[in-house]
């Protein structure tokens, strides 16, 4: 495999780049008319049943193999991918305005190396360990306006979404492993699996199911079901069977910018100038732990990448 992506390849990487940073602003969209574990749970049903019928039609049942393993895996990647990663958002998100969460929600690649360093032993660089503490550095301006004042929710609206992003790079991990193979029947089961989790809650949390069908809602939840999960999941993981996985998350700066500038321009948002540092600190993080001089990955790991 060649170790640069093809021009087609950054096409559709800019693609998902657009559909990551636009489950902030739809999930803002449809909040008024739905609590927000109950449309985390829609959001993943829709997006689980859509890629069973996926499934169905091109006779994709019988390649992947469920047994008791199996199922516990992505019973393990459904509470973190989806459960604690889409309930992290949707409840986040009613604190914070788009484009700032869409930024902290991209920490996820920082928060992934850390965990990966930990656990499956990967290897930080002198590179990798800035962009680490550059990234949290960020966070923690980011989250500064939220400890003076009356901004409780702000910085609850903080902790939620850097919830969601530790679900996320937790399920990414566990997903590993998938990329390259039959994704659609294993990641329709994990997201029903964290839509039962997340309805589970949702009762726990005392929320009330009712739904106001309006056309903004039900356009919403399409959107988040179909574009930015069902299809990004289809997106992504081709993308990660033809092409390395660190020259691919180069592309990952471009989610806060698209975040960012669609707060801008339909949800009139403005930064105050901590955040503004923070974002800017954050990136820069990011930028830090892109490519193979930040993180020293194991030769089996190397090989599965080729």
């Amino acid at each position: 495999m060649s170790m640069r992506p093809i021009p087609t390849d950054i096409a559709w990487m800019v693609i998902v780049a657009l559909l990551w940073a636009i489950c902030f602003p739809f999930i803002a969209i449809g909040l008024p008319d739905a609590p927000p574990l109950l449309f985390a749970a829609l959001r993943a049903f829709l997006a689980g049943g859509l890629l069973v019928l996926v499934c169905i039609a091109l006779r994709l049942q019988g390649t992947y193999q469920l047994n008791p393993r199996s199922l516990l895996h992505l019973g393990l990647i459904g509470l973190s991918y989806t459960a604690l990663g889409f309930g992290g958002m949707f409840l986040g998100a009613g604190h914070l305005s788009p484009g700032l969460a869409t930024v902290l929600a991209g920490t996820q690649p920082l928060i992934a190396a850390a965990i990966a360093a930990i656990w499956l032993g990967e290897t930080l660089k002198a590179k990798g360990i800035a962009g680490l503490v550059t990234g949290f550095l960020g966070v923690a301006l980011l989250s500064w306006p939220g400890f003076g004042g009356n901004n409780d929710g702000y910085l609850l609206g903080v902790t939620w979404v850097l919830m969601a992003a530790i679900g996320t790079a937790i399920g990414n991990i566990l997903l590993k492993n998938e990329a390259g193979g039959s994704i659609a029947a294993p990641m329709a089961i994990q997201l029903l699996f964290g839509g039962g989790i997340l309805l589970l809650a949702s009762a726990i949390a005392g929320e009330h199911w009712s739904v106001n069908w309006t056309v903004r809602f039900t356009g919403s939840l399409l959107i988040l079901s179909a574009l930015a999960t069902a299809a990004m999941i289809f997106l992504w993981f081709g993308l990660l069977a033809r092409a390395p996985l660190n020259q691919l998350n180069i592309f990952s700066f471009l989610t806060p910018v698209f975040g960012l500038l669609i707060g801008f321009l339909f949800f009139s948002e403005r930064l105050q100038l901590i955040q503004a540092l923070g974002i800017l600190i954050v990136v820069c993080g990011i930028a830090l732990m892109q490519g193979s001089r930040a993180i020293q990955v194991s030769v089996a790991e190397a090989g599965d990448e080729r």
